[in-house]
This record gives C-alpha cells, sequence and structure tokens, in this order.
C-alpha cells in the first residue's frame, strides 16, 4: 500500500475515517480494525499487524487531524498492539488530544509509552487515558502493584486527570514525580535533593537470633569467599534436594537514580544485564509463560554449582561490613517440611537474608543485590561438615538489581512517619506527609498549609514556593536535620 500520491488509498483512508468519526463526541473509534469491512475490502492492513505499511499510522493523523479539528478524544482499543510505534505521530498532527483509550492491546511494559511522550511529539495535554485489559495492567493488579503501576504511569503523563477510568488524585500525582528522573547532573543525595518518603516503623540494624549468631558469620564468610574464588568448593554445601534461583530487577532506585551513579561512578556503564537474562531471570512480575519458569529453577548440587558457574565472576567486600546487612532466625522445619535428600528431613532450618553489593568482573561495575538462604544444620559425617562448613543450603534465592548505597538500610535511614493529627482523614494525612516530604516543611506544618489552601495540592505548594521566595516561613516549620 502507498499512502503517497494514489488518490485512490487517500479516498479509502477519509471514507474509513469517516465512518468512524462521532461529531457529537469528538471522538474518532479505532477499535477492532481488523475487523473493520471499508479497510479489508481495499487490503488495508491495520496499523500493528504485520505487513502493514509502516507510514499508514502517520497518514492517517495526518488526515485526521485535517478532517475532525475538533478530535479530542480517540479510542485505539482491541488492537492487538504490542508496540505503540503505529501512534508515535499522534503528539505531532493531534497535539490536543486529551483522552486516549488502548483498551484491551497487548502492552507489557511501562516503557511502551514511551514514544507517546517524548518532547517533541508528546501527548503533553493528554488528561485521560485507558489501558484496562493490558498485561502491564493485570499483571500489576494480580500481583498486588496497582500503586506501583499507576505511578509509573503518571509519571510519563502528569497531565491525567482520569486513568483507568478512575480519578487520579493529588497525592498519587504528586508522589509519581518523586520517581520521575531528574535533569540536574551534580551528583550525591544533597544534589539529588529527592525527598524521602517517612516509613511506618524505625530503620534498625540487621537482625541475627541469638541461637544463630556464631552460625550465621561463619557460613557467610565461607560461602561468599568460595564463590568469589572457586564456587566448584560449593558444591558440598548444596543439599541433594537444594533450589535454587535468581531474578532480576533491572529498574534503577529512584535515589540511585536521581544521584545519577550509573554516570558518575566509574565503570557503572560497562554493566549490562545481558549475561543474566540470556540464563534465564525468574522474575515473576515479568515472565508469564511456564517453560522459562521451569527452567529457572535449579535443583540438587551438581546443578546449581555447574550453573552459578557461567554466572559473572565477583568479588564481595567481605572486608566492610557495612557494606552488607543481615536478618537471620530458626524457623521450625515442621510447616516448610524441608529435606536435605531424600531420607533427611531436619527439624529446624536457618532463614538468612543478606542486603549487599559485590564488583563484577570483567567491567569492575558494582551491583546490589539480595540473597535469601535456608540452611540445614551439616551432619557430623557429611563432607560439608569435614570440610569445615557448619551447614547444608536448601534453599538459595538470589536477586540482582542496579547499584544503591549502602545508606539505605542503616539504621533510621528513613524518617519516620508520625501519626495522624486528630481530625484529618487518611487522604489528608498522606497529602500532608507528601507536601511535607517535598518541602521538608514539618508535619504539623504542612498540615496547616494544606488546611488554609482548601486541601488542594497544587494550591499549597504555590503559596509555599510564593512564601519561601519572599522569606517569611520561619525557621522553626521545617524539619530539623542532623
Amino acid at each position: 500500500m502507498d499512502v503517497g500520491p494514489k488518490t485512490s488509498v487517500v479516498d479509502t483512508l477519509r471514507r474509513f475515517l469517516t465512518s468512524r468519526w462521532n461529531a457529537s463526541l469528538n471522538l474518532l473509534n479505532m477499535d477492532h480494525l481488523q475487523q473493520d469491512p471499508i479497510l479489508s475490502e481495499a487490503n488495508i492492513l491495520p496499523p500493528g499487524v504485520k505487513g502493514s505499511h509502516r507510514d499508514l499510522g502517520t497518514a492517517l493523523w495526518k488526515l485526521s487531524a485535517e478532517m475532525f479539528p475538533n478530535l479530542t478524544t480517540l479510542s485505539f482499543a482491541g488492537n492487538t498492539l504490542t508496540t505503540l510505534q503505529p501512534l508515535s505521530m499522534l503528539g505531532q498532527y493531534l497535539p490536543k488530544l486529551a483522552n486516549l483509550s488502548l483498551e484491551r492491546n497487548e502492552l507489557r511494559w511501562a516503557r511502551d509509552l514511551d514514544v507517546l511522550t517524548t518532547k517533541r511529539h508528546g501527548l503533553h495535554e493528554l488528561q485521560e487515558l485507558v489501558l484496562l485489559g493490558n498485561p502491564i495492567q493485570q499483571t500489576a493488579m494480580e500481583g498486588g502493584n496497582e500503586e506501583g503501576y499507576r505511578r509509573d504511569v503518571l509519571a510519563k503523563f502528569p497531565t491525567l486527570r482520569i486513568l483507568d477510568m478512575k480519578p487520579v488524585q493529588d497525592v498519587e500525582r504528586g508522589f509519581s514525580q518523586l520517581f520521575k528522573g531528574r535533569s540536574d547532573k551534580r551528583a550525591g543525595p544533597e544534589a539529588a535533593q529527592v525527598p524521602l518518603r517517612p516509613f511506618a516503623l524505625q530503620t534498625k540494624a540487621g537482625f541475627v537470633d541469638g541461637d544463630a549468631a556464631q552460625v550465621v558469620p561463619e557460613f557467610l564468610s565461607l560461602f561468599f569467599s568460595a564463590y568469589d574464588q572457586d564456587r566448584t568448593r560449593l558444591a558440598p554445601v548444596y543439599s541433594a534436594n537444594a533450589r535454587f534461583t535468581f531474578s532480576l530487577n533491572t529498574s534503577p532506585p529512584p535515589r540511585a537514580r536521581a544521584e545519577r551513579l550509573l554516570h558518575t561512578m566509574p565503570h557503572q556503564k560497562q554493566l549490562t544485564f545481558d549475561k543474566y537474562v540470556e540464563l534465564g531471570s525468574r522474575n515473576l512480575m515479568r515472565t508469564h509463560s511456564v517453560k522459562p519458569l521451569l527452567r529457572s529453577m535449579h535443583h540438587g548440587s551438581e546443578a546449581i554449582v555447574a550453573f552459578l558457574r557461567r554466572l559473572p565472576v565477583t568479588a564481595h567486600p567481605l572486608h566492610d561490613s557495612s557494606k552488607f546487612v543481615v536478618d537471620a532466625w530458626l524457623l521450625p522445619n515442621v510447616d516448610v517440611q524441608a529435606q536435605t535428600n531424600a531420607m533427611e528431613r531436619p527439624d529446624a532450618l536457618l532463614f538468612i537474608n543478606v542486603h549487599g553489593e559485590f564488583t563484577e568482573a570483567p567491567s569492575q561495575g558494582i551491583r546490589s543485590f539480595d540473597r535469601v538462604f535456608m540452611v540445614a544444620p551439616a551432619m557430623p559425617d557429611s563432607q560439608a561438615r569435614q570440610l569445615g562448613w557448619p551447614c547444608l543450603i536448601v534453599s538459595d534465592m538470589l536477586t540482582l538489581r542496579h547499584y544503591s548505597r549502602e545508606t539505605a538500610f542503616q539504621p533510621n535511614s528513613l524518617p519516620i512517619a508520625p501519626e495522624p493529627l486528630p481530625g484529618l482523614t487518611p487522604e489528608q494525612h498522606a497529602m500532608s506527609l507528601q507536601l511535607s516530604a517535598q518541602t521538608s516543611l514539618s508535619y504539623p506544618f504542612a498540615v496547616q498549609c494544606l488546611g488554609e489552601n482548601d486541601w488542594n495540592m497544587t494550591r499549597a505548594l504555590s503559596v509555599f514556593t510564593s512564601l519561601q521566595a519572599a522569606g517569611t516561613i520561619p525557621p522553626e516549620a521545617f524539619v530539623r536535620t542532623a
């Protein structure tokens, strides 16, 4: 199909668009295009269908802008789109588009929306977006992560008033902007100035059960030394029934992104996740078929060690305990029912949760990791015990992620959320916490600021900015920092 000089094609597209136009609603209905009789009769494959002309989308939006200057609403539902490339020129020809439905397509990732948010041709006045029925929305809902999903979408479209037919609250719009990439090129947490959301409980040091205090340091020292130097030495410590999995979290933490650690730390740009992706990540939020899940579960000492040897070479900073935090406690095996082999079932297990970092070869970049072990006592006559290991590994779950500073898990690294003031609704309390985080106002003054502005977040921020510029806010109104 040629959308250039062939008038017959242009006439067909005009007739097709006319059949889809609802003038009373200023709506262009482009739902279920594969079933459209006009396109089918003309042998025109709809945008997004394999074999469709690459310029068809551009032609449609250009014609739409000419034919329907009052177009404010576009529905592109039920078209099995896996990419929004056919809609990439929407913003050029329909920059005033206010409402867009992409319901019941096949969009999987928040990044799929990026083609609609470019600085030059983005939909910068979009007020309503519908993504219901797409894997990105369904997976979030099934995983109990609706808040995170909405936050990611709102970070891309800050003008939205309605998302998936639900009004956007001021509090969630404000929080979404905390996670948006910052343009400040200075490095360091002070330059980033990313407000920390208060946590309900005080951040404390790692907890190690008294009964585990002697075993855990010895086990972890032996394990990470062998892991860094010669992974074949780990064969005796994985039990015959052991399970190992690893998963990737490839999204940089917001503060690490704001601090531009990828750009300011040496060697970080040389780090990629390609090798790990090839080997098979078990990230259940991003793996949707059974076969990859089965392949990513490694069973038994021989298979586990063989797989570990395929992972990149590492060096854990075992000389610096501040780079790690460990939680460990005894766990009755009556509920877990773990077995070290076909015959042995220990009475108790030791649960060990480690957060830390390592340097990866050959790039010498630094990654952060989380590793969860369940271990059982090594029997006196076992090979592991004879080689000096106090435990056998029953389960090992490794999560790899972008580097984030160890300050994240140090004691008192997060402010404690204050109790709500009497008479506040939960939403007002949340808005007050948000305003406090964005402005450094103390919680009582944030409540006062919002209350005096009818609990309108935009107005409260505007008033705060004006008063701060005039220098009329007293020092005691701000949170005191150490």
